[in-house]
């Protein structure tokens, strides 16, 4: 087991067969040696079903034979369910089973999981502490640097937010072997955002190990958290950077067409300058990530990207764009009025939809 710098207060370890072996341990060591048993110390373990169809039974195991009670609450996958809907009936839950200040909530699967978990640890009033087991990589390279959990509302994405305290990440590339097909681009795309704008030997690292089983990626996350820590320093605002076409394309499809990882993915490409698409086309190739939105007309989507604007949600926020000048680009951070930022987001969309099949939508003409 070996720890990774993952820039943040929290334990964070990663090791192939961790999760299986050692949460349990690490919780029962924070209590100083006092008798466990007395104190009725309880788990409660956040999970989808897929998740926790595969690995609970084994999951569960090094807490049954230490004495400690469990419970799983299993949650409705998907990014259409990351909602506050969610997050009551895992409140819920997790009153009936009596955790408290002494107890542990484990958020253990996908992103979405632990945007549900941590927010459901954050509000939930007797208190807990919690730890965060991903399972898949979008999950391992943003859940040990996250300071904050979110929301989504109807077809809006990210719309509320909370911070977020984790006591432990335990990140184990054994899961990685289960995650299906369509998720696997959500890993990818997030790395892909920080390679643009902090580390762009990240692509060739991303690639080397997308053909690989992953079975060590300490060195490869710690070069991720790196230039997670990097923009950071530099502006938190930049990890913005795509965020406004990616959130249309997902919310237009009311997250069920496009996962996240691609909508992010084909926001990057229409974001970056001219002259970098053609190699990121080769990256996206062997990534197997889009480059053309299909499916959906442009009007359809451009009418989601006006409709913030228009109703003030995005009134004052900034948009990240890529400048050159005396021969050197960089990304900045605009404050522009509606009309330029929604003539950039044209632009973007442009490059995404040019040449694409499109489908006329009943809802373009709203």
């Amino acid at each position: 087991m070996d720890r990774l710098e993952c820039n943040r207060s929290c334990d964070c370890f990663t090791g192939s067969g961790i999760a299986d072996e050692f949460v349990a341990g690490y919780i029962l060591e924070q209590y100083d040696n006092k008798d466990v048993s007395k104190q009725g110390v309880k788990v409660a373990i956040i999970s989808d079903r897929q998740v926790s169809g595969y690995y609970f039974n084994s999951f569960e195991q090094q807490f049954i034979i230490r004495n400690i009670k469990t419970c799983l609450i299993t949650i409705e996958e998907g990014e259409q369910n990351k909602n506050l809907n969610q997050v009551n009936n895992v409140i819920k839950e997790l009153t009936e089973f009596g955790l408290n200040g002494n107890d542990w909530i484990i958020a253990f699967g996908g992103g979405m999981v632990h945007d549900v978990a941590g927010f459901a640890a954050s509000l939930y009033t007797a208190g807990s502490r919690y730890v965060a087991v991903p399972t898949t990589l979008s999950a391992m390279a943003e859940t040990a640097v996250a300071d904050k959990a979110f929301l989504n509302s109807g077809s809006r994405k990210n719309t509320s937010s909370i911070p977020l305290s984790q006591t432990a990440v335990f990140i184990d590339p054994v899961f990685l072997s289960t995650v299906p097909k369509k998720f696997i681009p959500n890993g990818y795309a997030q790395i892909i955002r920080y390679a643009l704008l902090a580390d762009f030997g990240l692509l060739t690292e991303l690639i080397d190990m997308s053909g690989s089983s992953l079975s060590d990626i300490r060195v490869f996350l710690n070069r991720v958290y790196a230039a997670r820590a990097a923009i950071d320093k530099k502006n938190p605002v930049l990890l913005t950077l795509g965020n406004e076409l990616s959130h249309a394309i997902e919310g237009y499809f009311r997250f069920m067409n496009y996962s996240e990882g691609e909508a992010l993915a084909l926001s990057l490409f229409a974001t970056v300058p001219e002259k970098a698409r053609k190699p990121l086309t080769a990256v996206y190739s062997k990534l197997d990530l889009p480059i053309t939105l299909k499916g959906v007309s442009f009007n359809a989507i451009m009418n989601s990207l006006k409709e913030p604007y228009n109703n003030g949600a995005s009134a004052n926020k900034p948009l990240v764009c890529y400048e050159e000048k005396d021969g050197k680009g960089s990304w900045a951070i605009k404050q522009l009025p509606k009309d330029e930022a929604l003539a950039i987001l044209e632009d973007r969309l442009k490059i995404i939809t040019a040449g694409s099949s499109t489908i006329a939508s009943n809802d373009e003409e709203a």
